[in-house]
C-alpha cells in the first residue's frame, strides 16, 4: 500500500483511528524523536471520545519547564521565550505530570528526567523497567500497533529523503517487528525541518511509514537542554575518568555535569597536556590509572560507541580526539586495525599480500573494497578470474607478483573512505548543539552513524567484527549509589521510587566483561549534602548491577578497580575513596557483618578524603580557567546563571533554621536597589516596575546580602 501523504494532523488522526479503531497502544520515542503536534492531535481525539483507549508508551518526555514558585516563573519567562519559544508545548505530558489524563489514557515510561516522577503516583505505577535493548519487545508485548516519529527531510532531484535524525533507537528495532504482527498496525512520520538530518543508518525510505505528515513549513528547533554547571566534585571524577581512556580506543559516557567533567577533561588532555597533567597529580590517588588508560595526548584518536551522542562528545569529535573510523567488513577493519591502511610505503594489494597474506579476492571482499574505496569501481569477478576496468584477464591469485603489480597499476581506488568515527542511537542537547550538526559538511556527517540501539548497546550482530572496531572501550556511567560489595544502584530509591530508570547502564556494563580489553566505569560522587550522607554504602534494598559484575568505581577521592578482587579487598578499596566523615561508620558495618577483620584501619593516605581538600587541589587549575563552570557554554546567559544562583541560594536558606536565621539577617539589610546586579534581577523578573510586588523585590535584594 501506498504511503499516505497529509498536510493536517487532524486528518492522520482520522487515518490512524480508521485503520486501528478504538484500541490504540502508541510506542513513540524518547527525547527530541516524538512528534509533539502530532501525538497531541492523537491525544485531543482520545479526551473527546472515551471509547478510544489510548496508551503512549514513550521516555525522557521534555516541555519547556514553567517553575512552581512565582519567583521561578518570573525567572523561567523570558528564558522560555528565547530558548524554547519554538517548541510545540505537549498537552498530554502537561496533563500528565499534572495527573490530569482522563480514565481511557495511560501514559507508560521507560526512563525519565532525574527525580521528575518522584512522588507521582500515577508514573511510578506505570513505570517499565527494561533494559533499552528491550524496549523494542516490549513495547510489541504490550500489544503496540502504533509508531509515531518526528523525521527531518531533504528534497532531492528522486523526491524526499527522509532522516530519523535523532531518534533511530528503538524505530529501527521495532519495525522489523511490527511488520510480523498478525494485527492491524501503522507506522507513521511527521516531518521536522528544524530536525538535523543524518544519513547512514538513520536514513529511511519514505516506503517504511503508512503515512507521513508534513505541512511543509520550517518546523521548529528541538527541545533545547541546558547544561549544568561543573563543580569541583565534578572535575576531580571527571579528570580521574578521563585518565583511564587509552588512545586508538573506544568511548562511550554517560549523560549529566560528571559525564561534562570527563569529556572536557579528555579535551584538555589533548589542548593543554601540561595543565592537564598539573591538574590530575594535584589530586593524588591516581596510581594505577596509567595502565588502564594514560595521560598522553591521542596520537590514534577515539571511536565513539555511545547510546547518546552528547554535546561534549560531538565537541571530541569536532577537537578531532574522536577521529579513529571503524568499517562495517571485518577484512577492512582488521587491516585499518592494524594500520596497513594508512601506509603508503609501498602500493595497496602489494602490502595486503605481503603483510597480511592476502591470497584471493571474494566476491564479498571485493564488493567491501569499492564500497570502501580501495579498489576501483570497475575491478570485476570474472569466474575464478579477475578483469581490471580495461578489461585485462587475470588470475585471482595475489601469490603472483604480477597479478599484484597490474592491480596496484590498473585497480586501486580513490582511497579509504566510509569509515564511521561515532556510532549512537539517540542524540539530545542544547540549542548550540542541534545548530551545528545543522551545519555539518557531508564528509562530517558521514562519519557520524546513527543507529538502532541494539547495534551500541550490544555486540550479538557480529562479534567477530565489534571485538575489532571496539578495541579498549571504556564505557563511562553515572550511579546514585554502590555498596561496599561492589553492587550499583542507578535508577530508584530504597522504597522503590524510580529516580530515572535504567537505560542503557546495565548493557555498557555486561558489554564491558563481554569484550576482552572493556571496562566498565562507574561514576559518583561519594557523598551528598553537608551533614553528610555517604553513597558509598554497606547494603541497599535492590541494585541495577549486582555486585559479580563490579569494575572499575571513580568518587572525587580515587580510582577503585574491584574486578577480580575478594570481598575484603572489595570493600577496602572502596572506603579509600569514601568521603573521611563516613568511613567509621562504614568500616563498622562491614566489621559486624565479619567481612572486614576488626583491626582494620582506614590507610593514611585515604583519612583526608575532604571536599575541601578537593577544592585546594583544583584551586590552581580552576583559577586558571582550565575547569570551567560550564566547559561547554549554555543556553543561558552569564547573567542568568548568576541570577539563578542567588535564587537557589535562597531556596537552600530557607530549607534550615539556620538558613533562615541568615535570610532574617539579609531581609533586614537588603543589597541596594541602584547594585548593577540587583537591578538586572528586577528586570528580568519583571520587578523593576512601581507595581512590583513588594515583597519579591526584597527576597531578590536578600538574595545578593545573603551570606
Amino acid at each position: 500500500m501506498p504511503t499516505r501523504r497529509f498536510s493536517q494532523v487532524d486528518d492522520c488522526v482520522d487515518a490512524i483511528v480508521e485503520r486501528l479503531g478504538s484500541r490504540i497502544v502508541l510506542g513513540t520515542p524518547l527525547g527530541i524523536g516524538k512528534p509533539n503536534t502530532l501525538l497531541d492531535a492523537l491525544y485531543a481525539r482520545a479526551c473527546a471520545d472515551p471509547g478510544i483507549s489510548l496508551d503512549i508508551i514513550t521516555a525522557l518526555s521534555l516541555n519547556p519547564p514553567e517553575g512552581t514558585s512565582e519567583l521561578e516563573r518570573r525567572f523561567l519567562a523570558p528564558i522560555r521565550k528565547r530558548v524554547w519559544g519554538e517548541v510545540p508545548a505537549m498537552r498530554w505530558l502537561a496533563d500528565h505530570e499534572a495527573g490530569r489524563l482522563p480514565d481511557n489514557v495511560r501514559v507508560i515510561e521507560f526512563y525519565v528526567a532525574s527525580g521528575a516522577r518522584l512522588g507521582h503516583a500515577r508514573g511510578q505505577q506505570d513505570y517499565i523497567s527494561s533494559n533499552y535493548t528491550h524496549v523494542a519487545r516490549d513495547m510489541i508485548a504490550r500489544g503496540a500497533n502504533l509508531l509515531m516519529q518526528s523525521v527531518s527531510v531533504r528534497e532531492g532531484d528522486d523526491g524526499p529523503r527522509y532522516s530519523l535524525s535523532s531518534n533511530p533507537d528503538v524505530t529501527l528495532e521495532i519495525l522489523p517487528l511490527m511488520r510480523q504482527l498478525e494485527r492491524p498496525w501503522m507506522a507513521v512520520a511527521q516531518v521536522n525541518r528544524g530536525m538535523p538530518w543524518m544519513g547512514n543508518d538513520a536514513e529511511i525510505d519514505e516506503d517504511a511509514f503508512d503515512a507521513v505528515v508534513d505541512d511543509g513549513g520550517p518546523g521548529f528547533a528541538p527541545f533545547a537542554v541546558p547544561h549544568e554547571p561543573v563543580d569541583d566534585a565534578a572535575w576531580a571524577i571527571g579528570l580521574r575518568a578521563s585518565a583511564l581512556v587509552r588512545d586508538g580506543g573506544t568511548l562511550q559516557v554517560g549523560i549529566g555535569s560528571l559525564g561534562d567533567a570527563c569529556c572536557h577533561a579528555l579535551r584538555l588532555r589533548q589542548s593543554d597536556n601540561a595543565a592537564y597533567t598539573d591538574a590530575l597529580a594535584a589530586l593524588q590517588g591516581t596510581a594505577g590509572a596509567e595502565d588502564i588508560g594514560g595521560t598522553d595526548t591521542f596520537g590514534q584518536g577515539l571511536y565513539v560507541a555511545s547510546e547518546l551522542i552528547s554535546n561534549p562528545l560531538f565537541s571530541l569529535f569536532e577537537a578531532g580526539i574522536v577521529r579513529r573510523a571503524v568499517y562495517d567488513d571485518i577484512d577492512i577493519q582488521r587491516w585499518a586495525g592494524a594500520g596497513l591502511l594508512n601506509d603508503d610505503s609501498e602500493p595497496l594489494f602489494e602490502r595486503l599480500h605481503r603483510r597480511d597474506g592476502l591470497p584471493r579476492i571474494s566476491r564479498g571482499l571485493l564488493a567491501a573494497m569499492q564500497r570502501h574505496g580501495l579498489a576501483h569501481p570497475d575491478l570485476a569477478r570474472d569466474g575464478q578470474h579477475l578483469r581490471l576496468p580495461d578489461g585485462t584477464r587475470l588470475a585471482n591469485d595475489l601469490a603472483d607478483p604480477d597479478v599484484r603489480r597490474a592491480l596496484d597499476a590498473g585497480a586501486a581506488g580513490p582511497g579509504l573512505r566510509g569509515g564511521v568515527c561515532m556510532h549512537g542511537a539517540f542524540f539530545i542537547g542544547p540549542g548550540d548543539f542541534y545548530r551545528r550538526l545543522h551545519e555539518l559538511d557531508e564528509a562530517g556527517r558521514s562519519r557520524i552513524g546513527m543507529t538502532s540501539v541494539a547495534e551500541v548497546n550490544r555486540i550479538y550482530t557480529d562479534y567477530r567484527l565489534e571485538r575489532l572496531q571496539r578495541r579498549h572501550p571504556r564505557f563511562i556511567n553515572i550511579t546514585m549509589k554502590v555498596t561496599l560489595l561492589g553492587a550499583a544502584v542507578s535508577d530508584q530509591l530504597a522504597d522503590g521510587q524510580v529516580v530515572s530508570g535504567v537505560g542503557g547502564q546495565f548493557d555498557f556494563v555486561s558489554m564491558a566483561h563481554q569484550l576482552p580489553e572493556g571496562r566498565s566505569v562507574l561514576c559518583l560522587r561519594a557523598a551528598r549534602g553537608s551533614a553528610p550522607e555517604s553513597n558509598i554504602v554497606w547494603e541497599y534494598p535492590h541494585n541495577t548491577v549486582p555486585r559479580h559484575m563490579r569494575d572499575l568505581v571513580v568518587t572525587e577521592y580515587g580510582v577503585a578497580d574491584l574486578r577480580g578482587r575478594t570481598d575484603r579487598e572489595c570493600i577496602e578499596a572502596l572506603l579509600a575513596i569514601a568521603d573521611s566523615r563516613c568511613q567509621p561508620d562504614l568500616v563498622a558495618a562491614a566489621q559486624r557483618a565479619g567481612k572486614l577483620p576488626a583491626d582494620y584501619r582506614i590507610p593514611e593516605h585515604a583519612r583526608g578524603n575532604t571536599p575541601a581538600c578537593i577544592g585546594e587541589a583544583l584551586r590552581p587549575a580552576r583559577a586558571a580557567g582550565h575547569l570551567p563552570d560550564l566547559p561547554f557554554g549554555s543556553d543561558l546567559r552569564d547573567d542568568e546563571i548568576a541570577l539563578a544562583g542567588r535564587l537557589k541560594g535562597l531556596q537552600k536558606a530557607a530549607g534550615s533554621w539556620g538558613g533562615r536565621l541568615r535570610l532574617l539577617r539579609a531581609l533586614l539589610r537588603p543589597a541596594p536597589a541602584d547594585d548593577a546586579r540587583v537591578a538586572f534581577a528586577l528586570r528580568h523578573l519583571g520587578l523593576d516596575g512601581d507595581d512590583a510586588p513588594g515583597r519579591l523585590r526584597r527576597l531578590v535584594r536578600a538574595a545578593y546580602a545573603l551570606r
